[in-house]
């Protein structure tokens, strides 16, 4: 489900500006996927706002000529941003609710019309045919994914074109245990190799996410605010983390193979389990 990020315009005091508030409020209240933008939060670029700006659909409301929430969401960078103005929806309308309900019907249409946008949302990863080697180890299956690169920080990476994407491992999420909770870094943030960005958290402990390549994260699976538990379910594919476009391809010849993995998270069973491997 793609969200959708409604952004009324500033003058709350104005009519028009109390109209885009009490229209935005009643879609966030009558559907799942709407969420309301803070034109103060979204100026100042904070960082939660920051996310649902880029990760959703964008809506302006704007309720008269200044146009202020459309301006801003173009400064911030979203030219595909869907504009409203309440004077053209309603006003040769009288009375508050009419204007208002004039008002939710239009935007209605816009939120029920509008599709995905590859370049900001996040989606689950199409079902791929991967092939794994399997080791027990005391109660537990151990699968390493053939074909991706490992870190000893039990993160793995895939080449996909010229970006990478990167997930935690079997092994890291059976070891975490049940997840619950999931932080992560913004699109467009710069990361070193090996660098710490985001935590994954359990009632056992808290991991923190350590980036197996240096890049810029083009895309966080935001899919795992609301469903953490996608990593335990499945690590290789709809529990990924981001999507990365690296500094340098090469620095994965520094990472393990799967074959070596698997050898490597097998010892590391046996030291953190403290049991015998099979």
């Amino acid at each position: 489900m793609v969200r959708k990020y409604i952004l009324p315009c500033a003058g709350y005091d104005r009519p028009g500006g109390e109209v885009t508030r009490a229209a935005a409020e009643w879609l966030a209240k009558n559907r799942d996927d709407v969420v309301i933008g803070s034109m103060g939060a979204l100026f100042t670029e904070r960082p939660g706002e920051m996310r649902d700006f880029r990760t959703s659909d964008v809506f302006c409301l704007d309720g008269c000529g200044t146009d202020c929430a459309a301006k801003l969401v173009q400064a911030r960078g979203r030219d595909d941003a869907t504009t409203l103005s309440i004077p053209e929806i309603a006003g040769s309308v009288e009375g508050f609710e009419n204007k208002v309900r004039l008002t939710v019907d239009a935007i209605a249409k816009e939120l029920d019309k509008s599709t995905p946008k590859a370049s900001s949302t996040a989606t689950v990863e199409p079902s791929r045919e991967i092939e794994y080697i399997e080791e027990k180890f005391d109660k537990f299956t151990l699968k390493v994914a053939k074909g991706l690169k490992y870190s000893d920080n039990d993160f793995w990476v895939r080449i996909e074109g010229e970006h990478v994407r990167i997930g935690a491992s079997d092994f890291l999420q059976q070891m975490t245990s049940d997840i619950h909770f999931v932080e992560l870094a913004e699109p467009e943030t710069h990361v070193d190799m090996f660098e710490d960005a985001g935590v994954m958290e359990s009632i056992k402990i808290l991991v923190e996410i350590i980036i197996p390549v240096s890049g810029t994260i083009v895309e966080s699976n935001v899919l795992l605010e609301d469903s953490p538990e996608f990593i335990n379910e499945g690590p290789y594919d709809k529990g990924w983390l981001y999507l990365i476009k690296p500094d340098d391809i090469d620095e994965l010849e520094l990472l393990r193979d799967a074959s070596d993995y698997m050898t490597y998270a097998l010892t590391k069973a046996k030291e953190e389990i403290g049991k015998k491997v099979e």
